[in-house]
């Protein structure tokens, strides 16, 4: 089953995140590692991919066990598809400290919703990046850095994510606070770690570089699941950020409102 609980949605409105734990089967997990082993190489040469022209990698941004679990948090609005981040790491590798990734600028409110999906093929044991998150962070509007300075130490309320089985997501408000601690690693283990991004329909999102090109490579090679999934690679959703930061920067002194 693709759908959301409404327990499961109240549960998201109030602590931002669900997980499920072994959402993906075996064979499409060993299919998506494969993708990212192979972005590794090719990144280890020098070159920058797409990650949309990776077949697991590309389809993994349609996959209906993600999208339409996240159709149901959107609560029957049309969203798209914002970004697909994907690699693995390594025992002793350094942090992401505390942040949230809602793109906004400036960070001024939370009309319409923008969730994270994080994925880990390889699951979590403890021994390579823990995810720690802060429920309900969602709420407050605050800066992406705005817990930076504790780095990766526990807080009051947080909360630690170490043990999950193979092929697991985490679907995220792209507000919540949230940070990977670094851990020295026990073995050979590797963290696969792929995230993507949907944004909820209604005003213009800050988008990624090559956004265009990106969904144009989405829908010719067949991302969109012979056009069921479409909706998801719509560049006319998103602005150019590096457009307007001057001219923001600028303006931006005093009371915003008074400018409006």
């Amino acid at each position: 089953m693709n759908h959301l609980t409404p327990d499961e949605i109240a549960q998201f409105d109030e602590e931002g995140y669900l997980v499920f734990e072994g959402l993906f089967d075996h064979d499409l997990n060993e299919r998506i590692k494969a993708d990212v082993d192979q972005l590794m190489i090719d990144r280890e040469k020098g070159e920058r991919p797409m990650l949309m022209a990776y077949p697991e990698l590309g389809l993994l941004t349609s996959e209906p066990g993600v999208v339409d679990r996240v159709a149901d948090l959107m609560n029957g609005k049309k969203f798209v598809h914002h970004h697909i981040h994907a690699r693995w790491q390594l025992p002793g590798e350094r942090g992401v400290a505390w942040h949230q990734d809602y793109a906004q600028l400036p960070q001024t409110n939370r009309s319409h919703l923008m969730v994270h999906v994080f994925m880990y093929m390889d699951g979590l044991n403890g021994e390579v990046g823990d995810l720690l998150v802060m429920p309900g962070t969602h709420k407050k509007i605050m800066a992406n850095d705005a817990y930076r300075q504790f780095q990766f130490e526990d807080l009051p309320g947080s909360r630690t994510i170490d043990s999950l089985a193979p092929g697991s997501i985490i679907i995220v408000h792209s507000a919540l606070q949230h940070a990977r601690r670094p851990k020295p690693g026990g073995g050979i283990y590797k963290r696969y770690f792929i995230d993507t991004s949907y944004c909820e329909e209604g005003i213009l999102w800050p988008s990624y570089p090559n956004i265009a090109e990106i969904n144009r490579v989405a829908l010719e090679t067949g991302c969109d699941r012979n056009g069921k999934y479409a909706f998801l690679y719509d560049t006319s959703q998103f602005f150019e950020r590096r457009d307007y930061m001057d001219r923001f920067n600028e303006k931006n002194q005093g009371s915003i409102v008074l400018q409006l």
